[in-house]
């Protein structure tokens, strides 16, 4: 999945307001003035102020420097896109990368707990050579379906995929700002961790394996293993369930849907030729293990540990293994996903908390 465009309000993300191409626009439907006004008003404001200000006379209005300082309340007086470059640091502080053999576990230091230590978030064990190689049958066979679902294929290679998410919840960006910036940090952490994973699994996109594969739309520039898109969408997906269940306890009325556009999404990118199954597969555990870290960080409270193993994802006689989002991932049935529940505890993170509180007050 494409990057974030470095926080500009959403970085490429169409402005912060606008939900990829929403915002910057006038009323009546037409394209507003630029964020600047352009040289003709900043010409038109010196001239004004020449006429108006008279002699200078200091500073002549009432301040206070605030103390104590680094009150997480003070993030509600910046633009949109400061505040999440103050909260990036909190948000990537103590999260840690180990690898083991064909593993890698994504871990976190609490910098808040008196006791410091590397704790497990989720473990990856990469696929076998062998299992790509019987996976990339799956993707050829998914491309039967790309002129049906190649508007929507189009329509999410955007980042976020926010007009799908948010017409599910009926959210709108004047009346929920405060959840857009909730759901652009954790996607920025979610974006942050993937990308690291994919560079240390250095897996090959379907199209490497065969030249029959062709892809639909542009390969990224990254790695396979896991999914991009299927992380981050599953990560939303979880984060607004949760947000929706402690503001108004109707998380379970939109789980189904969040879960269903989730899935349907990471199966699209298989269908255009960039991702093998076990790909959506993995992204779906990690989307949801990163989905609950996030929520635990801004509330504080108990970690689950999630694992994917990709050397078993096969069937009877190495058989090829689709992408099933009924398969439990927490009751070991699969032999692939791993799960220990309420494994340890995290400390509330103030920023994060703050940002968490505002949208959730949105939806009371």
């Amino acid at each position: 999945m494409s990057t974030l465009g470095g926080w500009g309000g959403w970085g490429g993300w169409g402005g912060w307001g606008g939900w990829g191409g929403w915002g910057g626009w006038g009323s009546g439907g037409q394209p507003g003035p630029a964020p600047d006004g352009g040289p003709l008003l900043a010409e038109a404001l010196t001239q004004n102020r020449a006429a108006l200000v008279g002699p200078f006379a200091g500073a002549t209005l009432p301040f206070k420097l605030p103390l104590p300082l680094d009150q997480p309340g003070h993030i509600e007086e910046w633009d949109v896109t400061q505040r999440l470059q103050t909260c990036s640091v909190e948000l990537l502080s103590g999260l840690t990368f180990n690898v083991q053999g064909e593993a890698v576990t994504v871990g976190f230091v609490d910098l808040l707990a008196s006791n410091l230590k590397d704790r497990a978030v989720v473990k990856l064990v990469r696929p076998t050579e062998e299992i790509f190689a019987v996976q990339v049958d799956l993707v050829a066979n998914y491309a039967e379906l790309r002129e049906s679902r190649a508007s929507e294929i189009v329509a999410q290679t955007m980042p976020t995929q926010v007009p799908f998410w948010a017409a599910i919840l009926g959210m709108q960006p004047y009346r929920q700002p405060w959840t857009q910036a909730l759901a652009a940090l954790a996607l920025s952490m979610t974006v942050d961790v993937e990308m690291r994973l994919k560079h240390a699994f250095s897996c090959p996109r379907p199209g490497t394996l065969s030249p029959q594969i062709q892809p639909m739309v542009t390969v990224p520039g990254h790695a396979s293993w896991p999914s991009g898109h299927a992380t981050e969408t599953f990560m939303i997906a979880g984060v607004l369930q949760a947000l929706m269940q402690h503001s108004r306890r109707t998380g379970s009325k939109y789980r189904e849907q969040l879960q269903r556009f989730a899935a349907r999404v990471a199966v699209n990118r298989t269908v255009a030729g960039l991702h093998y199954p076990v790909d959506s597969a993995a992204g779906r555990l990690l989307g949801t293990a990163l989905g609950e870290f996030f929520v635990a960080r801004c509330r504080g409270g108990e970690v689950n540990e999630w694992g994917f193993d990709g050397r078993k994802f096969h069937g009877r006689h190495q058989a090829p293994l689709d992408f099933d989002p009924r398969v439990s991932m927490t009751d070991g049935s699969s032999g692939y996903y791993a799960y220990r529940p309420a494994a340890w505890e995290v400390s509330q993170a103030p920023l994060l908390a703050c940002v968490w509180k505002k949208a959730l007050a949105e939806w009371k």
